[in-house]
C-alpha cells in the first residue's frame, strides 16, 4: 500500500513539474562579455575598467512578462584609479563582478529572430587585495631596577599570513537589450548590450593577520579583544567602511549561447 501511494505521488509530481517547466519559458545561457565601467565626478573619470569576462543569464517567462537574473565577472589585468594604476604587480587578485535582476519581456520577430528586453537593479563589485607573510613580535620586557626584578611576556609569531582586502560596491539600475537567433526551438545565440547606472556606493577596507591554528590561543592572549575575530581566527589591525553617493556607468556588450525549456 505504501509503495502504491509513493508511486502515485511520484507520478503526480512528475506531471506537475512537466506542466510547470513546459509553461515557464525558462532559459539559461552562458557567454562572453567585454565590459567598461567608469566612475565619473564633475565630468572627470575617477576610475575606469575595460576588460573581458564571462556572463550567465537566467530568465523565466511564464507569460509576456517574466523575471531575469544575470551574473558576470570581468578579469581586469589593471584598473585605472585617477593617477593610480592597480595591477597584479601590487595585488594577488583583482576582480569585477556585475550582477542584476528584475523583469524581462520579449517579442518574436520571425521563426529565427527574437528581441529580449531586461530592466531591473544592478550590483557592481570591484574586489582587490593581496597576501604575504610577516613575522610579528609581541614580546615585551619590564625592568624594575630598584628592586632588581624583570618581567617578560608576549610571543614571537613566525610567518603570519597578512591580508589586505578592498571591496567597492555600486548599486543602481540596469537595462539590457538583446537580439536572439534561434537555431532550434530550444537552442539560441544571443547578442546583448547591457548598461547600468549606479548611484549608491559602499567601500570597505580590511588589514588583518591570519594565525595558524596551533598559535591562535597565544594570539588571542597577546592582542586586544577589540582586534580579535574569533570566528575567522584572525586579528584585524585596521578596517573602515562608508556609504556615499556617486556616479558609475557600465557598458557591457555580450555574446552567449543558451538553452530554453
Amino acid at each position: 500500500m505504501q509503495k502504491k501511494r509513493f508511486l502515485i505521488v511520484l507520478i503526480i509530481g512528475i506531471c506537475l513539474c512537466q506542466g510547470l517547466f513546459g509553461q515557464s519559458g525558462m532559459g539559461l545561457s552562458l557567454g562572453f562579455q567585454y565590459g567598461t565601467a567608469q566612475i565619473i565626478e564633475n565630468k572627470n573619470t575617477l576610475r575606469e575598467i575595460t576588460e573581458p569576462g564571462l556572463l550567465i543569464n537566467f530568465r523565466m517567462t511564464p507569460g509576456p512578462i517574466g523575471f531575469f537574473g544575470r551574473f558576470g565577472m570581468l578579469f581586469p589585468s589593471q584598473v585605472t584609479e585617477g593617477k593610480l594604476t592597480l595591477s597584479y604587480d601590487q595585488y594577488d587578485y583583482i576582480l569585477f563582478f556585475n550582477a542584476g535582476g528584475g523583469v524581462t519581456a520579449g517579442t518574436r520577430l520571425n521563426n529565427m529572430f527574437s528581441l529580449v528586453f531586461d530592466i531591473g537593479l544592478s550590483i557592481n563589485n570591484l574586489l582587490y587585495g593581496g597576501y604575504y607573510t610577516e613575522n610579528i613580535d609581541t614580546r615585551w620586557e619590564i625592568k624594575l631596577e630598584n628592586i632588581g626584578k624583570t618581567y617578560t611576556g608576549g610571543y614571537a609569531f613566525k610567518d603570519v599570513k597578512m591580508s589586505e582586502s578592498y571591496n567597492d560596491v555600486g548599486i543602481g539600475l540596469l537595462g539590457n537589450a538583446a537580439l536572439r537567433f534561434n537555431f532550434t526551438s530550444n537552442v539560441f545565440l544571443e547578442l546583448g548590450i547591457a548598461a547600468s547606472f549606479d548611484f549608491m556606493r559602499f567601500k570597505s577596507f580590511e588589514f588583518s593577520a591570519q594565525f595558524k591554528e596551533t598559535e591562535w590561543g597565544m594570539a588571542k592572549e597577546n592582542f586586544p579583544d577589540a582586534k580579535v575575530d574569533e570566528k575567522n581566527r584572525k586579528v584585524i589591525f585596521e578596517e573602515n567602511s562608508k556609504f556615499s553617493i556617486f556616479k558609475q556607468f557600465t557598458f557591457i556588450p555580450s555574446l552567449s549561447i543558451g538553452f530554453s525549456l
